[in-house]
């Protein structure tokens, strides 16, 4: 057993985990950071996404915002590419400036202003 220890901690130390962090995101949105990560779901085997137009039927995006933490599920609007859990909301109908809405109790709707700040990785473009 203390081989594989001796074997782990030496691959962690030439590869650090954030050489396997997925790609990301950032947006800024109504003044704070959101970091969005689009994952595919084949036959259960969680791939990040890179072009839009790969994502397939499992598919679905992790947002981070402040104490939000979302993920939601691939739409299949025509036209767009988006995802919602019914409540939130995003689309990348404009990949610069993304769309997040908030469906109120009252049936309204609250749109966020965000923008992109910076993409590790080109899955938002």
């Amino acid at each position: 057993m203390p081989i594989i220890s001796i074997i782990i901690g030496f691959l962690v130390s030439i590869y650090p985990p954030q050489t396997f962090a997925p790609a990301q995101s950032i947006f800024n949105c109504d003044g704070e950071q959101l970091v969005a990560t689009i994952y595919n779901n084949e036959n259960g085997a969680f791939t990040i996404v890179k072009p839009l137009e790969e994502i397939d039927a499992g598919g679905f995006i992790t947002l981070k915002w402040g104490e939000l933490n979302l993920m939601l599920p691939r739409t299949f609007n025509k036209d767009e590419t988006s995802f919602t859990d019914g409540r939130w909301w995003w689309s990348y109908e404009d990949t610069e400036h993304p769309q997040l809405r908030l469906r109120k109790g009252s049936g309204k709707i609250k749109d966020f202003s965000c923008s992109v700040t910076s993409n590790q990785g080109s899955q938002a473009r």
